[in-house]
């Protein structure tokens, strides 16, 4: 039959003898087209039985052929924008694809680095060499300096497969790194050569007297000697992992391990000192051979007075990693989610420093000011504070942080956010990409908000941030479980979903569980309206709030899905694993044809004929309301995790591992 270019009806085929059509369902029944595009529309017929007809008699016919023309095969052709309806009858049953004809929408065009990022192994190790550089060691045998506040750069070691965990210097020229596999390099403020050190054991912290009298402290009790010379593997009485070393004289040097072990070289032996604790402890440290103090594990710290060890009171139980100070009355300790304690010489304080990312490292600069280093790449400075000569106000600035950026969301005309591991927040402004200051918190996985002063961030162990458009503020979640996405309506009408089937929602001043039918781990959430919510996770679970209780959908697979998002009720998509993507029609979900099977991890849109999906190897698509199709030019970014629309604009962001986020706009 011709094409149906006006009202007239177009019939194809005929019912086989003596089964008449009893029911039909157009697919897809709804459509979102460009004009000129054309898409295939097919039609399910079946019996009174339920029964499947495979030839039946179809009439086709589009109830406005200025926007849209339909062919007796059922081809649709967009002509204008505009709203049609594809009238598809069998006798006296009939059905409707509602179809929508936008303007041609350009697509993004090649994307572009703008947030490059530096490195995301974490520092384990700092040290400054009092003279303006700073020295900051890691995974993967990374080592980055910063001279005079300046960018930091790569020192390539060459030890790619080793950890780096401590580093010390005699003089800016004199500098010794020791790490996994027995490694120890020295470095003369330039470049770096190994030494032998005589061990494969994982050598945790370097700390000298001179040039000439150098400790190495270890695994399993090691500790070795530097003479100027060569290494000696010193007895020990322990076999615990040893963390931290620190000393006066050749005649009074300390170390601190596991199991509350602190022992003190006398000159001729090792021997174990009487601790009231047996917690590990990671880090030693005085001001004299009267004033030295360990920390460690859930909070422990205990101060020796050059006779007894004494347990300390402290704010909390947070583990602490590493412990210098400028005097016995301005100690810094530093550990998990940014803590930063502060000794008076009387009592432990808290000091925010600003981030989430757990700390491992602590050095104090020649200028007085503390350079902390730890997870994913991140370096904090810290000026001012008692004790500083430059004030009592403490001011910490994340100079580098690289943490993966698992979630981005934006207010309309507002800021763009992006979150991610260690609690890192990161804003968009002017362009540019900047760390926020937050409290201490876990992994964030999921932002969602439902304007400026209205935003909401969740992630591990129950974790909840909002802010009011002005700071960021903890918010306490009823439940310790992880929160994987966070969906919001608008005045507090807000979805949380994660592990074990978990869904929240907000009842005002509060949370309230909800029945969710399943415990698989449920990973994203979105809404057009807070009574018609969706929920997708794994194994292919896909849930539909109604306004009253939550109901599974049926879908044509079981693969995990990790992304939801749609441009109304009737057009709503999930992505997953292995190139996996579901359109839901408004009556049925249908597997889509992809050009990827790699995993897909974000979903966003504009419209129902502008789409964009992105996940591992840097894969980004784009969806024109019939075909997906990759988006060429895009920079290698590894996986990404999340992509939304840039405010005031028609350009899109994507993020990703190593804090990378590429941004579009259209062509």
């Amino acid at each position: 039959m011709a094409g149906c270019d006006s009202d007239t009806p177009v019939e194809t085929g005929g019912p086989p003898a003596g089964r008449a059509v009893a029911s039909i369902s157009a697919v897809p029944a709804t459509a979102f087209l460009q004009v000129g595009q054309e898409q295939q529309l097919t039609v399910e017929a079946r019996d009174s039985a339920g029964v499947l007809i495979t030839d039946p008699a179809i009439m086709w016919r589009s109830d406005a052929p200025p926007v849209a023309t339909v062919d007796g095969s059922g081809r649709t052709r967009a002509i204008s924008p505009g709203a049609a309806r594809i009238i598809v009858s069998s006798g006296n049953v009939s059905t409707l694809v509602q179809l929508s004809v936008s303007a041609v929408t350009p697509g993004i065009g090649a994307l572009r680095v703008a947030r490059a990022g530096l490195q995301d192994a974490s520092f384990l190790g700092a040290w400054d060499d009092g003279q303006g550089t700073t020295y900051a060691v890691g995974q993967n045998g990374t080592i980055l300096k910063s001279r005079s506040d300046g960018v930091w750069t790569r020192v390539d070691a060459g030890f790619t497969a080793e950890s780096f965990v401590g580093i010390w210097g005699a003089s800016p020229t004199d500098i010794w790194i020791v790490g996994s596999s027995g490694v120890v390099l020295r470095g003369d403020g330039t470049s770096f050569t190994r030494v032998q050190a005589g061990t494969t054991t994982t050598l945790l912290e370097v700390w000298g007297l001179t040039a000439n009298e150098v400790y190495i402290a270890g695994d399993r009790g090691v500790i070795l000697r530097w003479d100027g010379t060569r290494f000696t593997s010193m007895p020990t009485p322990v076999t615990d992992d040893l963390w931290g070393i620190w000393g006066t004289s050749s005649t009074a040097m300390y170390v601190a391990g596991n199991n509350g072990t602190i022992l003190r070289y006398d000159g001729v032996a090792w021997t174990r000192m009487s601790v009231p604790t047996d917690l590990p402890f990671f880090d030693i440290w005085g001001s004299s051979a009267g004033n030295i103090i360990a920390v460690g594990a859930a909070g422990a710290a205990v101060r020796f007075d050059g006779i007894t060890w004494q347990k300390m009171a402290t704010p909390n139980g947070t583990n602490l990693f590493a412990l210098r100070g400028r005097s016995a009355s301005d100690v810094y300790a530093v550990g998990n989610t940014g803590a930063m304690w502060r000794f008076d010489g009387t009592a432990w304080s808290i000091i925010p420093t600003g981030t989430g990312q757990n700390l491992r490292a602590i050095t104090v600069r020649g200028d007085g000011s503390l350079r902390l280093a730890g997870w994913w790449g991140t370096v904090v400075t810290v000026r001012g504070g008692p004790g500083s000569g430059a004030g009592d106000a403490t001011l910490s600035t994340t100079e580098i942080s690289d943490p993966a950026l698992l979630a981005t969301w934006s207010a309309p005309g507002g800021s763009m956010f992006a979150v991610g591991l260690g609690g890192a927040v990161f804003r968009r402004t002017g362009g540019g990409w900047s760390a926020e200051r937050v409290p201490g918190t876990n992994d964030l996985y999921g932002i969602s908000g439902s304007g400026t002063s209205s935003i909401i961030v969740v992630g591990d162990t129950g974790s909840i941030l909002r802010h009011d458009g002005n700071a960021w503020r903890s918010s306490v979640a009823p439940t310790s479980r992880v929160l994987r996405s966070v969906w919001s309506g608008g005045d507090r009408q807000e979805t949380i979903v994660g592990e074990l089937g978990l869904i929240l929602r907000a009842n005002g001043e509060g949370w309230t569980p909800q029945a969710s039918g399943t415990t698989q781990f449920l990973r994203a959430v979105w809404g057009t309206d807070p009574g018609n919510v969706y929920v997708v996770g794994d194994s292919g679970v896909v849930l539909r709030y109604d306004g009253g209780r939550w109901l599974p959908m049926t879908v044509p697979t079981v693969k995990r899905l990790r992304a939801v998002w749609g441009s109304g009720p009737s057009d709503v998509f999930a992505a997953g694993d292995s190139g996996t993507m579901l359109r839901f029609d408004g009556v049925r979900w249908r597997a889509q044809t992809m050009p990827t099977k790699r995993d897909l991890r974000a979903l966003w849109g504009r419209s129902g004929s502008e789409i964009y999906a992105a996940g591992d190897s840097g894969t980004v698509l784009r969806f024109d309301g019939v075909t997906w199709r990759v988006l060429a030019g895009t920079p290698i970014m590894g996986a990404v995790y999340s992509l939304f629309g840039v405010p005031a604009g028609d350009g899109i962001a994507l993020v990703g591992e190593s804090g990378r986020i590429l941004e579009g706009q259209r062509e």
